[in-house]
């Protein structure tokens, strides 16, 4: 990359002509270096860029679709109480405006309150026996 810095235009030009056969847009110097280089390692690897960017274009899509067909988590209703004892003493838990009121401080997730009640990881829902309906 370093010694594309050091060409001029008309070399680029050339370069760009032979590693990615398509018109050079109007880009920054800095910017066609980083194209080139791009284009230039694929080529030596054998890898051809239209079926690499259609794979990656064929991930994005199925990621994009996974996340729609994920099931949402489960949420519960505002209002709703989880209480447990640990040690002796009994925690109480209360849903508030989509987190988690325990000793007067708001938590994002019952994990959080979890870890604070026993000083170790815990999943939250399996300390405060939540059941997950499937």
């Amino acid at each position: 990359m370093q010694q594309l810095k050091t060409l001029t235009n008309e070399q680029l030009v050339k370069i760009w002509a032979k590693y990615i056969k398509e018109p050079m847009p109007n880009l920054r110097k800095s910017l066609l270096i980083r194209y080139i280089t791009w284009y230039k390692q694929a080529y030596e690897n054998k890898i051809n860029p239209k079926h690499f960017f259609r794979r990656l274009a064929q991930a994005q899509k199925n990621l994009e679709q996974d996340t729609i067909n994920r099931p949402q988590e489960k949420t519960f209703p505002e209002g709703a109480c989880f209480v447990r004892s640990y040690k002796g003493i009994q925690y109480k838990v209360e849903v508030v405006s989509n987190s988690y009121l325990y000793n007067g401080q708001t938590y994002k997730s019952l994990s959080a309150i979890a870890r604070e009640i026993t000083g170790k990881q815990w999943n939250g829902k399996v300390f405060f026996g939540v059941k997950n309906d499937k």
